[in-house]
């Protein structure tokens, strides 16, 4: 089931997911976050993008294309129990291995914050994995994106990823392309000098400039 996500069901778990997003990007890899919620919003797992790191928590992945944000939250979760009544809270639209990966790990609910108008794989439940997996008895809801600043902080970090830092990269001209108001809205921030800001400063500024 695809629609909109406001930001008031659970504003702590998308700041914390956003706060992550903005860790990875001053790390200097993809700025996405993901955080793992019970059905009372307890945080069960976190996790962030450590494609371009040189290292990780414990048993997290790093160095790897596979290195995404969701990824390294649920393999922090125990193979002891099911997580129907859970959620993975992404600050960006998962791709085709997370959403995947979400499903095997009987992920019951999946929001996120931001469209990835280049990998993003929200339908691929509905039109893929549900009429394949025919063992699963329960389904897994994926809605997004979030309404109002916190989707166009998640978007827009990821837009100065690219825009900012590989301005040759076929994602780059793939965003720019198909997002070019916030492409310009990216160059416009110029993120790489205010790395000092905290998640609230730069939400701040991020809503102002795109006043």
């Amino acid at each position: 089931m695809l629609g909109g996500v406001t930001t008031a069901v659970s504003h702590d778990v998308w700041r914390r997911a956003l706060e992550l997003a903005w860790e990875a990007y001053r790390a200097g890899t993809i700025p996405v976050g993901a955080v793992i919620t019970d059905a009372d919003d307890t945080v069960l797992a976190a996790g962030r993008n450590r494609i371009h790191d040189s290292e990780a928590p414990d048993g997290q992945v790093f160095g790897s294309r596979v290195a995404h944000a969701e990824i390294n939250a649920l393999v922090q979760l125990s193979v002891d129990r099911t997580y129907r009544g859970c959620t993975l809270w992404t600050t960006l639209e998962p791709c085709a291995q997370c959403v995947a990966a979400a499903w095997i790990s009987s992920i019951g609910h999946v929001r996120y914050a931001a469209p990835d108008v280049y990998a993003g794989a929200s339908k691929l439940v509905e039109r893929e994995i549900e009429a394949t997996d025919r063992v699963r008895t329960f389904p897994m809801t994926v809605e997004g994106p979030a309404v109002g600043t916190t989707g166009l902080l998640a978007e827009v970090l990821v837009i100065s990823h690219f825009v900012e830092r590989r301005p040759d990269h076929h994602v780059t001209e793939a965003v720019c392309r198909l997002r070019p108001e916030l492409s310009a809205l990216a160059r416009t921030l110029g993120l790489p000098d205010h790395l000092e800001l905290s998640i609230d400063e730069l939400s701040a500024l991020v809503a102002a400039s795109s006043a």
